[in-house]
């Protein structure tokens, strides 16, 4: 007992006066600060950018529109060359729900519904490490990290909602495991048939069960109070759940369609590995190595490791290598797990060396200068700790979302004001925004055209009298046809046979495309700019093909 006198253990908490106190509690907790700049962040400083550059969220809107004038279509109805064939829109649940933010609020009702998703996103992760017993500071930096890597898909598209729905179902598994209460087993079918109807992200809910499951057979002392059998049969309901969708089996059809093309992975970029020469996938790389180090420094000192954890991290390690789209994914659920390392790895270091006398001296060889800032962080974390457990929860999100409502409702502009805070458009630099305006007020050329696969998407939604030759969503037409369009990109020998073939008469094309540079120098056609931003070139055929 002697020798623990004077000394300061990691729950004494410094006492807080009555005003600060009340000051706490007016203040937004670090999760709703985090939900609050983030929101904030992609509407008033993204803005257009949350759009993307590569026509998703355009066609997303399209088709969300469609739906609701018209009910959920069967058949592909935007591009000419797969018109009238059978199609799976498998977005079509968070298609609806961005264009029913555009009718709230236009294009800021789109980018507010992103950055919702996003902000809820950063929280979530917070609030997970927090309840993991992460200190409040190493918490808030692992945090930032994961928002960080998530960001390379802020792009108002589908697969946003597979972010929060992500790192919810890996946090569920986990307290299953911690706890044993069936009546969470529940919820992941549930959650499952809303999931399957948002966004093809599901696949990825049904690997982290199916993994866990595996874990927690196999390697009995990771258990916990879970119950492997009862996870099994939850996996079997969940995949079931995935039926719930307005085309049932043929949804797991389309999907195995989709993955079998080789040209997915060899002309989309977000198939490919991730570029770690790039500021995201260094820190991808950082924080993978982290994690690494953390076990095996346990594993040195003789600490067992945590299957599910080894499974988990893992599994989507070896998939982010792959593919930079499961990036985001791979933050989302291994932050938590590299929290609980990094934390257990810290406590474990060496009692004395987290002792510190009564006089203030450290128990080990620190420089005072090093003791003194380490001494004034451990104050401050322990104030913020203090103050964190007092602030209000959840307030200040309810009122940055009726602040972003108002801003919607006024047209992006405060009460009383004309001047809009927020102002999306899409980027007249990256689309063809004046030249599809134009064609809308003057009308389209007569016969077939020709656009990229970026720029179809854009016209899917500013030119709905037109039917794209293609655009960005590569599961709804044949493989051949993306073979022919790369083919005709590329200009092999074959491109000007594939567009006679296609019947193409005329084409808007990006200004700096090598195919716009042969059509100019083609005798049979004519180009001439299609804006005066210098973006776009319409070319026409002037001879039959």
């Amino acid at each position: 007992m002697a020798r623990n006198i004077g000394v300061r253990t990691e729950t004494t908490r410094p006492a807080v006066t009555p005003v600060e106190r009340i000051v706490a509690r007016l203040l937004p907790s670090v999760a709703d600060l985090l939900f609050v700049c983030v929101l904030f962040a992609v509407l008033l400083g993204l803005q257009g950018k949350a759009l993307g550059d590569d026509g998703d969220a355009a066609w997303s809107l399209r088709i969300g529109e469609q739906i609701l004038a018209h009910g959920l279509p069967r058949t592909e109805f935007l591009l000419s060359t797969a018109f009238g064939q059978p199609t799976v829109h498998w977005e079509w649940l968070a298609q609806v729900a961005y264009a029913l933010a555009a009718r709230l609020g236009g294009l800021n009702g789109v980018v507010a519904l992103a950055g919702a998703l996003m902000a809820a996103t950063g929280a979530g992760v917070f609030a997970i490490t927090r309840r993991r017993g992460v200190p409040l500071l190493p918490a808030l930096a692992l945090a930032l990290a994961a928002v960080a890597l998530t960001s390379i898909t802020w792009t108002a598209r589908a697969q946003l909602f597979s972010l929060p729905l992500t790192l919810w179902w890996s946090d569920w598994i986990w307290r299953y495991r911690r706890d044993g209460d069936t009546r969470r087993l529940f919820a992941f079918p549930l959650v499952m048939a809303l999931w399957a109807n948002l966004h093809g992200g599901f696949i990825g809910g049904l690997i982290l069960l199916a993994s866990a499951t595996a874990a927690l057979w196999l390697v009995p002392r990771a258990r916990g109070r879970a119950n492997p059998r009862h996870l099994a049969l939850a996996l079997i309901a969940t995949l079931a759940a995935t039926l719930a969708t307005p085309w049932c089996l043929d949804l797991w059809s389309h999907i195995l369609t989709y993955a079998r093309n080789p040209l997915i992975s060899r002309y989309t970029q977000e198939y490919q590995s991730p570029d770690f020469h790039g500021a995201a996938g260094l820190l991808f790389l950082t924080l993978a190595f982290t994690v690494l180090a953390a076990w095996l420094w346990r594993v040195r000192r003789g600490v067992a490791l945590d299957a599910l954890a080894v499974v988990q991290v893992g599994v989507w390690t070896a998939l982010a290598f792959v593919s930079v789209r499961f990036v985001p994914l791979w933050a989302l659920i291994a932050t938590p797990f590299l929290s609980e390392a990094l934390t257990s790895a810290w406590r474990a270091r060496s009692p004395a060396a987290q002792r510190v006398a009564p006089t203030g001296s450290p128990s080990g060889p620190i420089m005072p200068a090093v003791r003194s800032a380490l001494e004034r962080v451990a104050r401050l974390s322990r104030r913020l700790e203090a103050t964190e457990a007092r602030s209000s929860r959840g307030i200040w999100m309810a009122l940055a979302l009726a602040a972003v409502l108002v801003l919607l409702v006024n047209g992006g502009a405060l009460p009383s004001t004309s001047s809009p805070l927020a102002d999306a458009r899409f980027d007249a630099r990256a689309f063809p925004v004046q030249a599809a305006a134009r064609l809308h007020a003057e009308g389209l050329p007569n016969g077939t055209g020709f656009t990229t696969y970026t720029w179809g998407g854009y016209l899917d939604y500013a030119l709905p009298e037109y039917r794209p030759f293609i655009d960005s969503r590569s599961d709804v037409y044949s493989q051949q046809l993306l073979s022919d369009y790369a083919d005709i990109v590329a200009l092999r020998p074959t491109w000007q046979r594939l567009l006679a073939r296609y019947g193409v008469r005329w084409a808007l094309v990006p200004r700096d495309d090598a195919l716009t540079q042969a059509l100019q120098l083609a005798p049979n056609w004519r180009c001439a700019p299609a804006d005066d931003m210098g973006v776009a070139i319409l070319c026409q055929r002037t001879a039959p093909a």
